[in-house]
């Protein structure tokens, strides 16, 4: 009889996952746009979409491409992690930030709903929304973690009363940041509503218009949760939510030590 899949990932070690043969995984990065041209994103970068309020209305249209649809540079330096640790994802560019790097609730939700009816694998979420909008994300979330998607969603940055959604929902892979000299490296936080730290200090990504800069926060380690979530889809296509975190969390250091 056949070991089960779920068995044979977590008696593997993590730096093995990349020697699996990977099937293609779609990765949704919903950000600011993602320079399609530049070197590390060339060839990567399956689809272009852009949510834009129009008379007060937010409006979902796809992006002609490939084409450098980044407003803000932040896009590009999260799907350039993802491309980077994750040779089999397909990268759907979601646009809904502006040229501040902000963007409106509404937008978001557009977006992540047109994201859930796409049912595309993986959705990374390297932004939040605050408390008040709980009632009209958790749906969303649920609908997602239910039909087998993955969301991996950032901690703010910046204190608040909340810690952003839907990194508080049990139904998102929620992200910290922290130093670590592996960028594949994480741990797990036992018992904190944000359960894995990835490495987001002093990146290197790469940079709207080409070439390089060096960012940190939050946004930067979430990337690092979505592409391990692709390559651990690549090599096990049958995983469910549950099953990824639980693989997760077996692989991670626990607690603070690095």
């Amino acid at each position: 009889m056949r070991p089960c899949p779920i068995v044979e990932a977590i008696n593997t070690q993590i730096g093995e996952w990349w020697s699996r043969p990977l099937d293609p995984v779609d990765v949704a990065v919903l950000d600011s746009g993602i320079d399609a041209t530049h070197a590390d994103l060339a060839g990567r970068i399956m689809g272009s979409y852009a949510v834009e309020s129009v008379d007060g209305e937010p409006q979902w249209r796809e992006v002609g491409g490939p084409a450098d649809n980044d407003v803000f540079g932040h896009g590009t330096a999260v799907a350039g992690i993802i491309a980077a640790l994750a040779p089999n994802a397909r990268i759907i560019d979601v646009r809904i930030l502006g040229p501040n790097g902000e963007g409106s609730p509404a937008c978001f939700l557009r977006a992540l709903h047109e994201v859930v009816c796409s049912n595309w694998k993986v959705v990374n979420l390297s932004l939040a929304l605050p408390q008040r909008f709980a009632g009209h994300v958790r749906p969303l979330c649920e609908a997602a973690w239910h039909q087998g998607q993955i969301l991996v969603s950032a901690k703010r940055n910046i204190p608040r009363p909340d810690l952003g959604l839907p990194a508080e929902f049990a139904t998102s892979i929620s992200v910290d940041t922290d130093a670590f000299e592996d960028p594949r490296a994480f741990r797990f936080q036992l018992g904190e509503v944000i359960e894995f730290v990835a490495c987001g200090e002093a990146v290197t990504v790469a940079a709207k218009g080409g070439g390089y800069t060096t960012r940190s926060g939050t946004s930067l380690a979430t990337p690092v949760m979505s592409g391990l979530c692709a390559v651990l889809l690549g090599g096990f296509p049958g995983l469910l939510p549950f099953e990824v975190r639980s693989i997760l969390k077996n692989h991670a250091r626990i607690g603070g030590a690095r």
